[in-house]
């Protein structure tokens, strides 16, 4: 089992992590909740195989209540956080009660908020099992839910005591799932690392035959980027908000289709649509748009008509207007604050030094059109087994 700090919000919190070490981890996780008196297991209902040794071996050591999730972008809810706080003062929850975490990035943000909530906060635990969670979204304070306005509106910040990751739970994962973990791993290399896309190129194409040394790769990655990012600007409200890259209009993508494009899928596009957007401002030349083609086409994405392409634009505009980056900075009602990129790893920075400028919704929308009407359908090199579930580790 290897193990790793990673500094959030001021704590050096250990990320415990390595091929088959399942008991490892579940000793670790008893020791840390050696004096709770209850382990509140948030899981989702999709990786039960890998939650039943865990719950298992944890309750030899304490009491253990399981809250099973059907995860999905559209149960992404306060009622949901409501439900999980609700069922663990049924449990006789208290405040050395332990939140367990165990699924993808949706278990991971509603047991993170339910954490931060319960009595003002109890300790947090998180299972990543797909490779945005494990790779992305646990390497982060942020704990939120959607409201009807959009995505992740909800929130509040609060730091895991510990994070770990058998990457053995991450070989079983669909191939859309995978597609999210790359899809964020491809933002890193064109926003914050672009000297990681020799190895972000080699991990995808070991991930049929040698999956273990291309899961390393692909958290070494993810942490590499956010590290920095992390001692300086923990709650992502700075130069972190690189890390927003994207995600403007992926997540309107996202949240319009109520889940039906999935978050790595969403943030593709959404790549393809800053750098048209950053291009059409004279920011990004062709190289940097034959870039991003070429990263991204790494990425197997569904034709066009199949995603963004058959969406409500009227619905994505509005969605756009709440974006949950408004007020960072001035902003008129028919703009959006967007990350752009001058180049690879290079942003352009805005007023208050941020990495953010407001964008007409027009332009936002005509490059949707542009990316949409000029996609030619699946674009992933293939690459055999891989793009159903990985093979053996």
């Amino acid at each position: 089992m290897l193990r790793q700090e990673v500094s959030l919000d001021g704590k050096d919190v250990p990320y415990l992590y390595g091929v088959d070490v399942t008991e490892e981890l579940v000793g670790a996780l008893a020791d840390l909740a050696a004096t709770a008196d209850l382990v509140l297991l948030v899981t989702d209902r999709a990786v039960a195989v890998h939650a039943e040794p865990v719950a298992r071996g944890l309750a030899e050591a304490v009491r253990v209540a399981l809250f099973t999730v059907d995860a999905g972008e559209q149960r992404k809810t306060l009622s949901l956080v409501e439900d999980i706080v609700e069922f663990a003062v049924r449990q006789g929850a208290s405040r050395s009660t332990v939140v367990v975490a165990m699924g993808g990035g949706m278990v991971g943000n509603v047991a993170g908020l339910a954490a931060g909530l319960l009595f003002r906060g109890v300790r947090l635990v998180h299972l990543p099992t797909t490779p945005i969670a494990a790779f992305d979204s646990v390497l982060s304070v942020k704990q939120a839910v959607n409201l009807s306005g959009g995505k992740n509106l909800c929130g509040t910040y609060h730091v895991p005591s510990l994070i770990a990751c058998d990457l053995r739970w991450l070989t079983s994962v669909p191939r859309g799932l995978m597609l999210t973990g790359l899809a964020e791993m491809a933002k890193n290399v064109l926003a914050v690392v672009p000297d990681r896309r020799h190895a972000l190129e080699q991990a995808l194409g070991r991930l049929a035959d040698e999956p273990a040394a291309a899961l390393l790769e692909l958290l070494d990655i993810g942490r590499d980027a956010k590290a920095p990012y992390l001692r300086s600007d923990p709650r992502e409200r700075r130069e972190a908000l690189v890390f927003e890259y994207g995600h403007t209009m992926g997540h309107a993508l996202e949240f319009v289709s109520r889940g039906g494009i999935g978050h790595g899928e969403a943030i593709a596009w959404g790549m393809l649509v800053a750098a048209e957007v950053s291009h059409d401002l004279g920011h990004l030349g062709h190289d940097g748009l034959a870039l991003h083609r070429q990263v991204v086409g790494r990425l197997r994405l569904p034709p066009a008509a199949a995603g963004p392409g058959g969406l409500d634009r009227e619905r994505i505009r509005a969605v756009l207007a709440r974006d949950n980056k408004r007020g960072y900075l001035p902003c008129a009602p028919d703009e959006v604050p967007m990350v752009l990129l001058e180049s690879a790893g290079r942003v352009v920075t805005g007023d208050r030094g941020l990495p953010l400028v407001p964008v007409p919704v027009d332009l936002v929308m005509s490059a949707l059109g542009t990316v949409v009407g000029a996609a030619p359908g699946p674009t992933l090199v293939e690459a055999g087994p891989a793009r159903e579930r990985l093979g053996a580790v």
